[in-house]
């Protein structure tokens, strides 16, 4: 480990994070280590008859899935609940169930997680699993409360949170690392910020050359900083807990991330997108569903990288048209002193050809920018239309509502007055809205449905239903389509719930034959 004490500050986080590019870099290298050590295991397991061997073999190779493959995990869980079945060994199907649980949760599963852990009762568990009992509850709980909804929710699982640390802080060893860690927990849900850090600190220095918890306690050290408001300390132990994770070849890690959301901040685009895009490969292989989620709240990363690109071209895009401009004048002066400067024919036929491509370049970016302002252009015209006309004919209906209604007070025919107004107009009109929405955007984009589809495996095409023109989910991405990305706001549009939405969008991408980022590409270019 660097030893951070003989440099300044900065030269420290410079220093860190060209380790941490680096090591990026070399991440395959890290991997392909874990993965001989999983294949060793498997072998080992083959080899072996006895099944209370079998079961330990299996415990190591949990622990060498547990960060790296949720998938594999899981598989793996499951194999030792077997082999403990078999056993007749109570506490040994405690103990795998509780491995199921913690992989369940970790995907993102927490009623399936909720409901195995519900199941076992501690009393009856050896207590040496005590502290992985009140640890699963910890760490589900965590999740939901991470990815609560409301305020109330979220307070809810804080409180849970809060007297799971109490439970494990008074039956795990006052020695321990484990200890320690959740001590520091606890110290800054009280806001003993001070106490905390010189608790880590102290653990930091004890355990400076234990690369396996290196990354724990650097993590621990940037929550405390972060708490304390000193970004810069909080940026160099979250490097250094991102180093260890990528040389553990970790892959549902949280400290990358964290540290590409501030680098971003900071102003630095390129390292923050290198380290969020590693992030997301990461999270995806591991299949930590969890941590894909927290990722993709950061994506304005990415956007933010892209529009910084987008300026630059458009400032080279200026730099030209100068430069053109220059040239032009040059090439007038050439022109009118050439029977004098027969001699120079041949520079000024190099200046004119060199001319001749930068203008086709800007052409054909100009050309470019033109079919993307004409799309635009149709789009609004086709919509603005669309929207009078329906506005005008719900006007219409609503006058007529008024009419019949008011006909109806006047001669007295109160019951039929009662009818017309006890029934609900909104389903009717929204059946309508989707079939004007439809009608109009199949209008602009005709193809849609056939280009959509060349995007799903050939199994799982999507065929309209008998009466509409789109099903549900195609709604959701003929919006994403039109540029509306925003899942609330694509709700709201539609009168979906978010949820119903993301369930959409989750629906589709596990229909996909094209990657994540080539169907994003593919979206903008339909009808194109």
């Amino acid at each position: 480990m660097l030893n951070l004490s003989i440099v300044t500050a900065q030269k420290q986080l410079d220093i860190l994070l060209g380790e941490l590019d680096k090591t990026i870099s070399e991440k395959s290298v890290y991997s392909e280590i874990r993965e001989r050590r999983i294949d060793s295991l498997q072998t080992l397991i083959n080899q072996e008859a006895d099944l209370k061997k079998r079961y330990d073999i299996y415990q190591l190779l949990f622990k060498e899935y547990r960060h790296y493959n949720m998938n594999s995990a899981l598989s793996v869980a499951e194999k030792k609940l077997l082999i403990a079945e078999e056993l007749n060994d109570k506490q040994l199907v405690y103990f795998a169930k509780m491995n199921t649980a913690e992989i369940l949760g970790i995907m993102g599963m927490y009623k399936e997680s909720l409901d195995i852990t519900n199941n076992i009762v501690r009393k009856k568990l050896d207590k040496e699993y005590w502290p992985y009992y009140f640890h699963l509850y910890h760490s589900l709980y965590s999740l939901m409360s991470a990815n609560s909804l409301t305020q109330y929710e979220k307070n809810n699982y804080d409180k849970l949170i809060s007297q799971y640390k109490d439970s494990i802080l008074q039956i795990i060893d006052l020695n321990s690392l484990g200890y320690q860690l959740v001590k520091n927990g606890k110290l800054l849900e009280q806001g003993r910020y001070e106490k905390a850090l010189h608790l880590m600190n102290q653990c930091y220095n004890e355990h400076q050359n234990d690369d396996v918890s290196m990354g724990m306690i650097a993590y621990g050290l940037s929550q405390v900083y972060e708490k304390k408001g000193n970004k810069e300390k909080e940026m160099q132990f979250l490097a250094i807990s991102a180093i260890s994770d990528l040389k553990k070849a970790v892959k549902g890690y949280i400290a990358l991330r964290k540290l590409a959301v501030i680098l971003f901040q900071e102003g630095q685009i390129n390292r923050a997108y290198t380290y969020i895009k590693c992030s997301l490969e990461d999270a995806s292989f591991c299949n930590a569903r969890f941590r894909v989620l927290e990722i993709s709240e950061t994506l304005p990363i990415i956007t933010a990288a892209y529009d910084k690109k987008i300026k630059q071209e458009k400032q080279r895009l200026i730099k030209y048209l100068g430069l053109i401009s220059i040239l032009s004048v040059i090439l007038v002066i050439s022109i009118f002193l050439i029977w004098r400067q027969i001699n120079k024919l041949s520079f000024a036929k190099k200046s004119m050809h060199n001319l001749n491509e930068e203008l086709k370049q800007v052409n054909k970016d100009l050309d470019h920018l033109n079919k993307q302002l004409s799309e635009t252009n149709q789009i609004k015209e086709e919509y603005i239309g669309s929207v009078f006309n329906f506005y005008s004919d719900y006007i219409n209906k609503l006058e007529k509502f008024r009419l019949n209604l008011n006909h109806s007070l006047v001669t007295n025919k109160l019951e039929e007055a009662r009818r017309m107004t006890s029934l609900s107009l909104v389903p009717a009109e929204l059946k309508e809205f989707y079939k004007n929405f439809d009608a109009i955007f199949l209008n602009i984009f005709p193809n849609f449905l056939e280009e959509f589809n060349e995007l799903l495996k050939d199994n799982e095409r999507i065929l309209s239903k008998t009466g509409d023109i789109l099903t549900p989910e195609l709604r959701v991405f003929a919006l994403i389509r039109l540029g509306i990305t925003d899942s609330s706001k694509i709700a709201s549009f539609l009168h979906y719930s978010p949820q119903t939405v993301y369930n959409y969008k989750l629906k589709i991408k596990n229909k996909l034959k094209v990657s994540k980022i080539e169907f994003a590409e593919a979206m903008h270019k339909i009808g194109k």
